[in-house]
């Protein structure tokens, strides 16, 4: 495969309150680089915040597609793979966090937003480092990998880390987010309680996974008490009563 080193290609960035296609050239690959053609992107409410915001930063952090070229040290992933990536983007992978599996708080850590601002997955190349992309697995549409990227790695690193089989984990809201986290936790063992302000979800509800039905403003109807409470809705509770 020719270089694409030094090509011209289109990202789209927050402009005087508009989303503008810009140019952006494909770099030079580092030893650690990865050069994937975008197929497909999620849009993440954290694209959506930056734009009203007017960040001019290239938009889009939930990307697949297709590897098209890999820098000299690069053995994960090779040219024709499907890979996606796209919110957290590197860290220096020597200190305490990195060492320890927490590497989302290095302080040398690049993620979207905050440093490398030309690089964004509402375009049609996206340059990922390795061990921050990763390939997608055959069965898994690249339609439904990419929200994964940002909203499914979220709600699951909450849940890996917070729940054990068959605790009751009550889930506030029924968007995107929640819509996976019902389904991760029925698929960790856990006993799905979903609280919401829509009793006409209560059928999807069920159907993601979910054991228990409950009007936000009906509380007092949850069988038995949760023993983690996830909050994935823009709608909650008043805690004080």
């Amino acid at each position: 495969m020719a270089s694409l080193t030094g090509e011209e290609y289109p990202v789209y960035r927050s402009l005087s309150g508009k989303v503008t296609s810009a140019q952006a050239t494909i770099p030079a690959l580092g030893p650690d680089d990865i050069l994937i053609r975008v197929t497909h992107s999620g849009v993440c409410y954290t694209d959506y915040e930056f734009h009203r915001l007017g960040a001019p930063l290239a938009l889009g952090h939930e990307g697949v597609g297709i590897v098209q070229a890999v820098g000299s040290a690069v053995t994960s992933l090779q040219p024709g793979d499907r890979a996606g990536g796209g919110f957290h983007r590197h860290s220096c992978g020597k200190c305490h966090y990195c060492l320890t599996g927490k590497d989302i708080n290095c302080y040398q850590r690049t993620i979207y937003g905050a440093g490398d601002f030309n690089n964004g997955t509402f375009g049609a190349y996206y340059l990922g480092k390795e061990g921050y992309v990763h390939k997608i697995p055959e069965g898994l549409a690249s339609e439904d990998a990419a929200p994964l990227q940002c909203a499914g790695a979220t709600v699951y690193a909450v849940l890996e880390s917070t729940v054990k089989p068959r605790d009751r984990v009550g889930i506030v809201g029924i968007g995107g987010l929640g819509h996976l986290a019902i389904q991760f936790a029925a698929k960790m063992g856990t006993e799905v309680v979903v609280f919401s302000t829509s009793s006409d979800k209560e059928a999807e509800a069920r159907g993601f996974g979910a054991s228990e039905f409950v009007l936000l403003n009906e509380p007092e109807k949850v069988s038995a008490p949760v023993n983690v409470l996830i909050l994935t809705g823009n709608r909650y509770p008043d805690w004080n009563k």
